[in-house]
Parts: C-alpha cells; sequence; structure tokens
C-alpha cells in the first residue's frame, strides 16, 4: 500500500494596482527678467476680453435737462438756443440733429465742456466709429478741472462706458495682428492708450510688446506711466514695470551679484557703492545693500542664509536680482532636456536665496523631472505658493504630493506582489509560513502608511492592499492546515509503502489514519469554503485509505487462520505424531480456529473481499466437517 497527497497550488484572488503619479506638463519655466511670455498671454487676454463684453452691464447715460440748464453759462440768446435746442433733441434720442446744432455751437465756443460732453454723448448713442471719436473727445475734459461736480461725474461715467465698449475690442485686434504686422499692433495700443491711459491691460501689453522687441527702457516708462494711471489690471502692470526696472538694473549690479554668490560680502558691498549713481539710487539696490549688511553681522557664516528683513513684494525684488540670471539659465537647461545640470545649478543658488519662490518652482520642477528626493520637491513646490504669478506651482505641488504617496505606497505593493509571486507555481508548508511572515510584516506598515496617503486614489490602494493583505493571511492560515495535514497523511502513508505485515501493523496505521480524521473534522468547522473543500478530499482518502487497511487487515487474518489450520493439518499428516497425539487437544485446536474464523466471518462483513470470504468459508466448512 502506498499514500498518494495532493498539490496544492496557492494563487492570488485579486491584483493590487500600483499607484501611478500623473503626468505634468511644464508651460511656465520662464523667470522674471523672460519677457517672452508676450505670446502666451495673447489668447488668454483675448478670452477675458471677450468674457469682459459679455458679462459686464452698459451704463444708462440719459443727461437730465433740468441739471444741465443750470451748468450752462450765459452765452448771449442764439447760442443758448442752440445749447438748449441739442440738450432737448438729445433727450428726445434726435442724436444726428444734436450734433448739427453741437458743431454750429461748439464753432463757436470750442472749448465749451458741456458743448463737448454732449456731442461725445451723441456719438456714443449713434455707435459705429462714432465712439472712438467720443473717447478722444472726452479725453482732455478728464484732465480739466470741471466747470460742476454733477459734470464731472458725467464724463467719468460715460469715458467709463466707452472704455468697457471699446477696450476689449483693443485687446482682440492686438492678439489678431501683433504676429504679422508687430510694429502696427503696439501703435494702434499706444494710441489707444492715450485716449485712456487708465486700461493697465492694455499698458501691459503694450509694454511686453515694447520689452519683447528688445527697448526695455521704453517699455519700462510705459509700464510706469499704465501702472501709475490704471484702475484695472494696476497691480499686473506694476509688477511689469518691477521686472523691467531689474531687467535694467541686473548688468550694473552684475559685479556685486558675482562677489556675493563667491561669498565675498565686503566686496560685493564695494561694488554697489562703485555703481553708476543713476542706477546706485534704486531701492532694490538699498536692500542688497542692507541684506548683505546683515550677512556679515551673522555669527555663523556657513548657516543657512536668512530671509531678508522686508516686506514680500521688496525680498522679491532682492531675490530676482540675485538669481534672476540662474533661474533662466536653469529653465533653458529644463527645456534643453539637461534637467541634471539645471539641478546642479539651482541647488548652488538656492543654498544662497533659499525663499525664492520661483528658483523652488524650478528647483521642484526638476526633482519631479528627476524623480528624485519627493520630499524635498514638495517643500520648495510649496514655497513656489507664495508668488501668485506662478499659476502652475498648485498644479505641480499636487503632482509632487502622488509622486511622493507613490514612492511610500509602490514599495510596499512591490513587496507584496514579490511575496506573492514566491509561491506562484505551488507551496508547502515550510513556503507558506516564509510567505505569512512576509506578510504580516507588511500588514503591520499599513497603519502608517493610511496616515500618510491622502489623496482619494492612495487612499484606495492602500485600503485594497490592506484588505488583500488580510485576506491572503485567511487562505494561508486555511492552507497551512490543509498542507499541514496532507504532509501528515502523505509521511503516514510513505511509512507502509512496503505493504502491512501484520495486525498490529495494520491497527496502528488505523489509529493513526482515526487521529487525522479527527484532526480534519475539528479544521473543517473553522476553514472556509476553499479550504474546506480541500479537507473534504482528504477526509475522503483518509476514510478510503482506512477502510482499505480493514480489509488488509481482514486478509491478514484470514492468512492467520488458514495457517494455523494447515500447520494442525500438517502436524497430524505423519502416522506416529497422530497415534501420539490427543485427539481432544487436536478438537480443541480446531474448535479455537472455527470459533476464531466465524467470529471474523461475522464481524468483517464489509472488510472481507471476495477471495477472503471464499477462502474464510471454505476453512469454516473443512474445520465443521471435520469435527462431526
Amino acid at each position: 500500500m502506498t499514500g498518494t497527497g495532493r498539490d496544492h497550488t496557492f494563487q492570488e484572488i485579486r491584483p493590487v494596482q500600483s499607484l501611478h503619479a500623473p503626468a505634468f506638463e511644464f508651460t511656465e519655466v520662464t523667470g522674471h527678467g523672460d519677457f517672452a511670455e508676450h505670446d502666451r498671454r495673447l489668447e488668454e487676454l483675448a478670452r477675458q476680453a471677450a468674457a469682459a463684453v459679455a458679462s459686464e452691464t452698459a451704463l444708462v447715460l440719459a443727461p437730465p435737462v433740468a441739471s444741465l440748464l443750470e451748468m450752462s453759462l450765459d452765452l448771449g440768446s442764439d447760442d443758448e438756443d442752440l445749447l438748449e435746442d441739442a440738450r432737448a433733441n438729445a433727450a428726445a434720442r434726435e442724436y444726428e440733429l444734436a450734433l448739427e446744432l453741437l458743431d454750429e455751437y461748439l464753432g463757436a465756443h470750442p472749448e465749451h465742456q458741456e458743448g463737448r460732453y454732449l456731442r461725445a454723448y451723441c456719438l456714443y448713442h449713434l455707435d459705429g466709429q462714432g465712439q472712438l471719436e467720443a473717447l478722444r473727445i472726452l479725453r482732455p475734459l478728464r484732465d480739466e478741472p470741471p466747470a460742476d461736480d454733477g459734470l464731472r461725474d458725467r464724463i467719468r461715467d460715460l469715458r467709463r462706458e466707452l472704455r468697457r465698449r471699446l477696450a476689449p475690442a483693443e485687446v482682440t485686434a492686438y492678439t489678431q495682428s501683433v504676429r504679422t504686422d508687430p510694429r502696427g499692433a503696439l501703435a494702434r495700443v499706444e494710441a489707444f492708450l492715450e485716449l485712456a491711459p487708465e486700461e493697465g491691460t492694455l499698458s501691459y501689453l503694450l509694454a511686453l510688446g515694447q520689452a519683447r522687441g528688445g527697448d526695455l527702457e521704453r517699455a519700462l516708462d510705459t509700464a510706469e506711466r499704465g501702472a501709475a494711471q490704471a484702475d484695472v489690471d494696476g497691480e499686473q502692470v506694476a509688477a511689469l514695470a518691477r521686472r523691467l526696472r531689474l531687467a535694467l538694473l541686473a548688468p550694473h549690479a552684475a559685479p556685486a551679484v558675482s562677489a556675493f554668490k563667491t561669498g565675498d560680502l565686503d566686496r560685493a558691498r564695494r561694488e554697489l557703492a562703485r555703481m553708476d549713481p543713476r542706477w546706485r539710487r534704486s531701492l532694490v539696490v538699498d536692500d542688497f545693500d542692507a541684506y548683505l549688511t546683515l550677512l556679515l553681522g551673522r555669527a555663523d557664516q556657513r548657516a543657512t542664509p536668512p530671509a531678508p528683513r522686508l516686506p514680500a513684494d521688496r525680498t522679491e525684488d532682492l531675490y530676482s536680482l540675485i538669481a534672476d540670471a540662474d533661474g533662466q539659465r536653469a529653465a533653458d537647461l529644463m527645456r534643453a532636456g539637461q534637467a541634471e545640470q539645471a539641478e546642479r545649478l539651482l541647488a548652488h543658488v538656492l543654498a544662497l536665496v533659499p525663499r525664492f519662490p520661483w528658483l523652488n518652482f524650478l528647483y521642484a520642477a526638476c526633482l519631479y523631472r528627476l524623480l528624485r528626493d519627493p520630499d524635498r520637491a514638495a517643500a520648495c513646490a510649496r514655497i513656489a505658493l507664495r508668488d501668485p504669478t506662478l499659476t502652475q506651482a498648485r498644479e505641480l505641488l499636487e503632482t509632487i504630493k502622488s509622486w511622493q504617496e507613490a514612492s511610500l505606497v509602490n514599495p510596499v505593493v512591490d513587496a507584496y506582489v514579490a511575496a506573492m509571486e514566491s509561491v506562484r507555481g505551488g507551496v508547502s508548508v515550510e513556503r507558506l509560513a516564509a510567505l505569512r511572515l512576509r506578510l504580516v510584516g507588511l500588514e503591520r506598515t499599513i497603519p502608517a502608511l493610511s496616515a500618510a496617503v491622502h489623496s482619494e486614489t492612495g487612499t484606495q490602494i492602500v485600503r485594497e492592499l490592506g484588505q488583500a493583505i488580510g485576506q491572503r493571511l485567511v487562505e494561508i492560515a486555511d492552507a497551512m492546515a490543509v498542507g499541514g495535514l496532507y504532509e501528515k497523511y502523505d509521511r503516514l502513508m510513505s511509512s507502509v509503502k512496503g505493504g502491512i505485515s501484520s495486525t498490529p501493523d495494520a491497527d496502528r496505521l488505523g489509529h493513526a489514519l482515526d487521529g487525522i480524521a479527527a484532526e480534519i473534522k475539528s479544521a473543517r468547522k473553522a476553514a472556509r469554503k476553499g479550504a474546506g473543500d480541500q479537507l473534504d478530499e482528504l477526509a475522503a482518502l483518509v476514510v478510503s485509505r482506512r477502510a482499505e487497511v480493514e480489509k488488509v487487515k481482514t486478509g491478514i487474518e484470514v492468512s492467520a487462520l488458514v495457517r494455523r489450520f494447515n500447520q494442525l493439518a500438517e502436524e497430524q499428516s505423519d502416522p506416529l505424531a497422530r497415534l501420539r497425539a490427543d485427539p481432544y487437544t487436536v478438537r480443541s485446536r480446531l474448535n479455537g480456529i472455527l470459533e476464531d474464523a466465524r467470529r471474523l466471518r461475522r464481524g468483517a462483513k464489509r472488510t472481507l473481499d471476495a477471495r477472503d470470504q471464499t477462502l474464510l468459508d471454505e476453512l469454516i466448512g473443512t474445520i465443521s466437517r471435520t469435527l462431526r
């Protein structure tokens, strides 16, 4: 009799996915001194202009005739009649007739403020090109002392409404023509700005276009005038003016900046003192000098440089003066695919200006591109958020957070997959024990991992990973229980490969099989379905082997009875032995064999095979006939 086991393959039911960081396309690798952003802003400004036209509501500008009557001077009865008729026609919306009267009136009184206002008002209501003429008429009235506060308010309101209508069209015209006719486009914007200097967006576009053409000083003049007069987008124009000033100042401050970067702070201050007075009298240069003094007063010159003791905008200007050129160089390197060189450059410069938002943005982007040091990249991206003009900083930070999570989650996922692959082709109890040890170690990392991830995807993957590990551990426990019982069964059956030769051997094997059956029954109560099915199969196999053992045992017992009978018969075959034998003893021995045979026949009906049953029946019959 031989034992046959079963190969149990441990299979993973549900794979766990890795966490993938989203792709990030860099569109904002330009610096504070880079004016090539002009083209990038055109479509954005065109969209904003269209939205402004669609969203704003026109002012109602009907002139109150009674009020305007009070504003008029005594100009003589004929002229006064002309002005009164013009007012009346304007109020009645007879604008063309009112304009005829006003042309005659203004011919005699060209500087009359109310007359000019009324003419602009009528042109406004006639739409078309007349609205641009109306704005042109009102331009000098913007700066003249008004004859009356009411007239001043009406001039202001009409100019604002004309600007609202005309400025978006000027932005659109510029965006459509600047690529084919840049000079013409700039000239048109400049002409419109003369009529509406409050339009900060157009001042911004004009200054940026002039800077793009290389005329930085003219661009600076445009931006500074625009920042002073703008009532919309003034901050944007002021920021551009600051950048232009820095761009013009940078070559003059370069020797001092170079000395600062080499660590020679005293020489840096001397270089500042030697600057042309025109450029030395600059707030950012004064701030640079004060910062150098602060650095020279440090006890530990090797410590991280402190932040300048300045407002945020002045700190930004100081950092730009020091590091804009380096940032631009790094941006160029990144665009050229040389991220390694850009990283080395940025790491060196950031040691000098660690809180410069734009350089931190570039360094975070560089580290992300290199997939290096996610924690440092995240810290730099958070500093970049301090600059609201870095519009991609928030997107970059979110991307880096996903990358951080991936760098934490994916090694655990990979370790889980590797552990499962180790038992892909089949297992033993020892391999399952090793797998359980690995998975228990991974399971201990799940709480900390859950606390470290915050994105929805990362949280889901960690949750699924924890669930998968828990499920695998339950399956391993079941598989180890099943595998252990199979191995115990196989060892037992291997011990009787040579067969069973005696009743004690059969009894020992039977008792051992009964013990395995009891263990299977106990394990079956707690087993899951898959393991339960395997335990049922093993139980059936044990029952089958147990029945075979009983048959073998019965066969051994039949053979033993036959041997006893044959031995007695052989003893009686010798005449001398038969004469010396006690007939009572022989008969008693035959009765003993017969009783054992009948008892076996009664108790082993199910375990007797046909051959043994025939042999046992013949033995019983022979002995019974002999004893008659």
